[in-house]
């Protein structure tokens, strides 16, 4: 027998150059379906709150002082300067989302995290939030970008997670969600919108959670959801099921007595038990305290 020993083949599952290959592509599905499922089982969350909105906003303190650098530094502030409304929906964002971390928190639902993209912009407005009432309800999903180069800095590090596909992504945002925030956003913010509509008119979401979209000049223009009726393409009851709002104290209430009665009747998560559901109807505050 020979003493000289072969070279020791990789195996397959250590094998960087085959994972990252075409003919893997549906093993890195699998992961990024199945390690998400395996963190958020771990952590306990199987509820949330979900958030969508522009990566491109900003506090007004922020704002003024990208602005001021760039005319310092003689920059074309056109562009900048388009995104100066946002501002106060931003702040916005940051209160709601810290109603709605009081209201969990009161009603010991800490099955039930705040989910954004974990971005920049609205995304860390709402992430902001729910990080000064209780970090471990903070969740971000992201999504490999180029100019986003990692998570926003109020993510709780273990609810961190970075998706390569966006459809594997879109799938765990909007599986465990039982209330949806928009707030003003581009192509990736319609996008993101338009699906949820879809699922909930195919059925595919068997639950109506609500969807608040908050900013209503904006929400009102951009899309003519009436026009939309008019010619048929959707139905009335679709648009009807919007709640189009600049309130967050209106926002808020919408999304908790959805949540409550989800609960009641067990079609949002069960880890309290019935009990629970019926503590948290009984005693959640209409409005947060505080504001």
């Amino acid at each position: 027998m020979s003493e000289i020993l072969g070279p020791k083949p990789t195996k397959s599952y250590k094998n960087d150059a085959f994972l990252s290959s075409r003919q893997a592509r549906s093993i890195r599905v699998q992961c990024e379906l199945g390690d998400a499922e395996a963190r958020l089982k771990q952590r306990g969350i199987d509820g949330t709150i979900l958030f969508f909105g522009s990566a491109r906003s900003r506090t007004r303190a922020q704002f003024d002082k990208k602005l001021a650098e760039m005319k310092t530094n003689g920059e074309d502030t056109t562009k900048m300067q388009k995104t100066e409304w946002m501002c106060e929906i931003h702040e916005k964002v940051t209160c709601l989302s810290s109603m709605l971390a009081k209201f969990l928190v009161e009603s010991d639902l800490s099955n039930i995290a705040i989910l954004t993209g974990g971005g920049p912009g609205m995304m860390e407005a709402a992430n902001k939030g729910v990080y000064g009432i209780s970090p471990d309800l903070s969740m971000g999903m992201g999504i490999s970008l180029p100019f986003e180069p990692s998570l926003n800095p109020y993510v709780h590090p273990d609810l961190a997670f970075e998706f390569h596909y966006f459809f594997t992504r879109k799938f765990w945002m909007v599986l465990q969600a039982m209330s949806l925030v928009v707030a003003p956003g581009g192509v990736g913010t319609m996008d993101e919108l338009f699906e949820v509509m879809t699922l909930q008119q195919c059925g595919k979401i068997k639950v109506k959670f609500p969807i608040i979209l908050l900013g209503k000049e904006y929400w009102e223009n951009v899309v003519n959801w009436q026009f939309l009726v008019e010619r048929g393409t959707i139905s009335q009851s679709d648009v009807d099921a919007l709640f189009i709002t600049d309130d967050i104290d209106a926002a808020y209430n919408k999304i908790v007595d959805s949540i409550k009665v989800q609960l009641k009747e067990g079609i949002g998560p069960q880890q309290k038990g019935q009990k629970k559901a019926q503590e948290v109807q009984k005693t959640a505050p209409p409005v947060a305290p505080g504001h």
